[in-house]
């Protein structure tokens, strides 16, 4: 086990997140050896796999003892749990599996942290927020199955139950559709990135789907799928271009930034794709989710202002603006998934009609909620399904430390105001235009998914000073799972370094995509939109 100088604190246990009532008493208990008693099942299982890895052995007859069971304990919550570290041994116990694997996730974390040896302790643990999701782009750039199963472990050590899944974007088509084979043949492959000359590719067939919401599912993990629409789709438009307004024939982004292509929103062979990719959709994540992400952020409208069928939709449905026309497509599309029996969730950023569907979850990522405004009252503090708070000051993980550091992440407060019954949960999210890569994933994820992980599951949060104590301890726990998280030096950077990492960020608004985007617009305007 890795060695690590002892914190002040010792009545503190060495747990992310902390549990809700934590009570470290007189006594250590030697757990180099345990003496199993319970029913096999999986959280048993997994947890005893993980656990010889760290040197500690398992016998029949011999060792510290620890039971385990699913039974009522002194927890409200399905998801709760109860441990006793005593003379006796180890009690494990919870209502059901799912907190029986939260247990064990607890456990294997303070048996290594604690170097074998258990304080003596009574612990009562419930998570504050109920749906607790990190989303995950893979349409930026693809991630191999193996790497997206490792993302589903991260999340369970950090008790994170959604996995929202970001699958499509004008970067990528990443998601199997056989009604529209060209998505991944052609779709799902760019010639380069920014600069760059390597090709980049890669989808999920349906079977890797299968496997990764069965993986997810035994962790207590939902899966929910984003197909973003109407924008962000030049990947789709690229393979079929009669989805767009002027049938281009657009190649798939290789530069990041938002492209100014939607799908044309006057065209009903355009709504029978969208019909047919949900129903796809829905048929491989089943009964794994309720919930359907559609997206519908940063829609460039300027094309629905020369295109023909856009402006003729307008007239037949009585539609003001190109505005009401978004909310005109996004209430079609709601009102599908709806009666297909699931939920559908949008981003706040559509900046279209407010009442698109009464049954919708929208998605916060712009800021707190301000309910002074129109569109943030009725889409959060009057909703029928509830609202997803996704602060991006706060929980987007793409940013560099020097914009989002470790002590501003941990000092999110998830529920600013009382919001009652109507919030759904709380969100992070890993974009992924700088993170190509599995282990550039990790840097960007850890160790803030720490700190936000204990903001959602926690509601008495410890001091800054104490938290980064545990930290030490975690993420060399993390290191050992294979996590390697960035030192804590460099999640807290000074102000310079943080400052060039402001301006390298900040850079991307400068990118030449956007005069690229200027020259194509003046291209539309005075060429396509004359032949209709």
């Amino acid at each position: 086990m890795q060695k690590i100088k002892r914190v002040k604190n010792m009545n503190e246990l060495k747990l992310i997140p902390y549990p809700k009532y934590a009570k470290v008493t007189e006594g250590i208990l030697d757990c180099k050896v345990l003496q199993p008693v319970g029913d096999r099942c999986f959280a048993f299982d997994d947890f005893k796999e993980k656990i010889e890895t760290y040197g500690v052995e398992f016998s029949a007859n011999r060792g510290a003892v620890l039971r385990y069971s699913v039974k009522q304990c002194d927890v409200q919550d399905e998801e709760g749990y109860c441990i006793t570290v005593d003379v006796n041994g180890i009690n494990v116990s919870a209502p059901n599996q799912i907190g029986l694997g939260y247990a064990f996730c607890s456990l294997r974390q303070l048996i290594f942290n604690h170097d074998g040896k258990l304080p003596h302790c009574n612990i009562k643990d419930e998570p504050y927020i109920k749906h607790r999701g990190l989303l995950f782009d893979v349409g930026r750039y693809y991630f191999e199955k193996e790497y997206v199963f490792k993302i589903i472990d991260l999340c369970y050590l950090h008790k994170i139950n959604v996995l929202h899944w970001h699958l499509t974007e004008d970067q990528g088509w990443r998601i199997q559709i056989d009604k529209y084979p060209l998505l991944t043949q052609k779709g799902s492959r760019r010639s380069h990135t920014n600069f760059g000359v390597k090709p980049h590719g890669g989808y999920y067939t349906k079977e890797d789907i299968k496997e990764i919401i069965a993986y997810a599912n035994q962790r207590n993990i939902q899966v929910f799928p984003e197909i973003d629409m109407p924008g962000h789709i030049q990947s789709a438009l690229a393979c079929y271009p009669h989805l767009g307004c002027f049938d281009r024939k657009l190649k798939v982004a290789t530069h990041w930034g938002v492209k100014h292509d939607p799908l044309c929103a006057g065209k009903e062979s355009t709504y029978q794709f969208a019909f047919d990719v949900i129903d796809e959709v829905i048929e491989m994540f089943g009964e794994n989710t309720k919930y359907i992400h559609i997206g519908g952020d940063e829609v460039f409208r300027h094309r629905w202002q020369l295109c023909k069928n856009c402006q003729d939709t307008m007239q037949k449905h009585g539609l003001k603006d190109e505005e009401a026309l978004q909310g005109h497509f996004m209430k079609r599309l709601c009102e599908y998934i709806v009666d297909k029996g699931y939920i559908p969730v949008m981003w706040n950023g559509v900046d279209a009609d407010i009442d698109v569907h009464p049954n919708a979850v929208w998605q916060f990522w712009s800021g707190e909620i301000d309910a002074s405004k129109e569109n943030d009252a009725k889409r959060s503090l009057q909703p029928a399904k509830g609202f997803i708070v996704s602060n991006s000051s706060f929980t987007y993980l793409d940013f560099p430390y020097g914009m989002l550091d470790l002590k501003k992440a941990y000092s999110f407060n998830p529920i600013q105001k009382d919001y009652g019954d109507n919030m759904l949960g709380v969100e992070v999210s890993l974009w992924t235009e700088y993170a190509p890569n599995f282990k550039t994933a990790c840097a960007r994820l850890l160790p803030r998914l720490c700190a936000l992980s204990e903001a959602m599951w926690s509601k008495e949060k410890t001091a800054y000073p104490q938290f980064e104590e545990r930290l030490a301890f975690t993420v060399q726990f993390l290191k050992h799972e294979g996590f390697k998280s960035r030192p804590l030096r460099v999640a807290n950077p000074n102000k310079l370094r943080g400052a060039a990492q402001k301006a390298w960020f900040g850079r991307r608004v400068l990118h030449w995509q956007g005069l690229h985007n200027l020259i194509d617009d003046a291209y539309v305007t005075n060429k396509l939109s004359k032949k209709q």
